[in-house]
């Protein structure tokens, strides 16, 4: 699994390296021990924007057309890879009393959500930390990072990549620990394939699989803090969310490159971020 709330910044972006997010709905691991899982071959599947109802359907096809061609720049093609993958699934049943109108342009009666994980407290790094699905690619990947996201989401959480639609590929950005992470946008069909307590976590790296509100990232009124930070010349922003989760009681949060690319997917995905099909910057909101 990879921490990709890490991002550049040396020391500074150690808050890039932490994934703390909240979720919406909240599924424990109760296997008593860890599982194994061989990633399997990959099925290209095709999700028809036509059959997914109301604005959802809009919102899949805004994000897809960010395309599947790589983003990156020039100097991130001699490190290493990693991908991650952003899972998107529509959901017909919560509650969300924190889910507040994103924006103008955001419909409120949007139901897609968003599939996170928390490590174990236990681990020996970034334990208790939430992030996506994802991990370093191996060899076995053939230099794929679709491959490399697919397979680290079934390891992790037991997602069959025959229920998800690999929609969109963002922007690679540079880990702090020299990695070239590439975010990989996911639509999970059937959605109970995404439902947490459908998920087989495995118990070695897992502690928790929970939901959020994609909507909830496009209200710019729930970022609770926006840090900015000098690097390189540039200026960096690491958000912070802080989410009170109805379900488990419990208050996550957000932060770092989990943050950035998840409210970049918001923002694209409610009409309130540009669709580009080129990589701008080696970091996230790099100004």
């Amino acid at each position: 699994m990879i921490n990709v709330g890490s991002a550049v910044v040396n020391s500074l972006l150690l808050a890039f390296a932490t994934n703390n997010s909240n979720g919406f709905s909240t599924f424990r691991n109760k296997q008593p021990t860890s599982i194994t899982i061989t990633a399997p071959i990959i099925n290209n599947i095709m999700t028809d924007e036509r059959m997914i109802a109301g604005s959802n359907g809009d919102i899949i096809s805004r994000l897809r057309s960010l395309g599947m061609d790589k983003k990156e720049l020039k100097r991130h093609a001699r490190l290493r890879r990693a991908s991650i993958l952003v899972p998107l699934f529509e959901r017909s049943h919560h509650s969300n009393s924190n889910n507040k109108d994103a924006s103008p342009a955001a419909s409120s009666s949007s139901n897609i959500h968003v599939l996170f994980t928390q490590r174990l407290s236990n681990m020996a790094s970034h334990a208790g930390e939430v992030c996506f699905p994802g991990g370093v690619q191996d060899t076995e990947d053939c230099q794929d990072d679709v491959q490399t996201a697919l397979r680290e989401a079934y390891e992790e959480v037991g997602l069959e990549n025959q229920y998800i639609d690999c929609i969109a590929r963002m922007n690679t950005v540079e880990s702090k620990h020299s990695l070239c992470v590439t975010p990989i946008i996911g639509w999970i069909h059937p959605p109970s394939k995404a439902e947490p307590s459908e998920l087989q976590l495995n118990a070695e790296e897992v502690d928790i699989a929970f939901a959020v509100p994609l909507q909830y990232f496009a209200n710019p009124t729930n970022c609770h803090s926006i840090d900015m930070y000098k690097w390189k010349g540039g200026n960096v922003e690491i958000r912070t969310y802080l989410y009170d989760d109805p379900e488990s009681g419990r208050q996550f949060k957000i932060w770092g490159l989990t943050a950035h690319v998840v409210h970049k997917v918001a923002q694209l995905a409610f009409g309130g971020g540009e669709i580009k099909t080129k990589s701008e910057c080696m970091f996230p909101y790099c100004k």
